[in-house]
């Protein structure tokens, strides 16, 4: 359920229509930018469908936000510090379920060219084996436990205080290097999510 009740479909179909109206677009112009159907955009804004990866990375390149935007409740009566504040107990959180890992996005909506996350790592939590390597920067401070962070070939063993910057674009991943819970203050340019 999100936050207010309703089912996660309704949420992100109520995302789709508020940042669809926020560009302009019918929702035959949406269709022509995404190449789905109107049928289906509408399914989707209505919460009657669960919209596929491909067509929520559809929806938000036409849109221009980054995908995770789509699973944040968006109100057309926002408050003055929206925009500016993500308050603890509202914060959208990425579970990686058995990876035990958990990305908190602490950006306010809409995100501009700079996403700030908190890493939360279990005992075990990783990304895996697979690297990642994409456009941009990254850098992070580790708040607490242990982070093993791996660029290119080079390991890193970083403890709490210790910071770091990459560019994106070179290969890497990470885990938790300790017996307790890690944080990490995460910070990408450009947004992912």
């Amino acid at each position: 359920m999100a936050a207010n009740g309703a089912r996660p479909d309704e949420a992100v179909g109520r995302s789709v229509r508020f940042y669809r109206k926020r560009r302009g677009l019918n929702l035959e112009q949406a269709a022509e930018l995404t190449g789905l159907s109107v049928s289906m955009i509408s399914k989707i804004e209505r919460g009657l469908t669960s919209p596929s990866v491909r067509s929520l990375y559809a929806l938000s390149s036409a849109f221009n936000i980054p995908v995770g935007t789509l699973f944040s409740e968006q109100d057309e009566d926002a408050s003055a510090e929206d925009g500016l504040v993500v308050r603890k107990d509202a914060r959208r959180k990425l579970d990686f379920g058995e990876k035990r890992l958990v990305k908190e996005l602490l950006t306010p909506q809409p995100i501009g060219t700079l996403e700030l996350l908190m890493i939360v790592l279990a005992p075990g939590g990783s990304t895996g084996e697979d690297v990642f390597s994409h456009d941009g920067e990254e850098g992070g401070l580790v708040l607490s436990g242990r982070l093993e962070l791996w660029v290119d070939e080079t390991r890193l063993l970083l403890n709490p205080g210790d910071s770091f910057t990459f560019q994106s674009q070179r290969q890497h991943r990470f885990r938790n290097a300790a017996e307790e819970e890690t944080r990490v203050l995460w910070i990408n340019t450009p947004p992912i999510y």
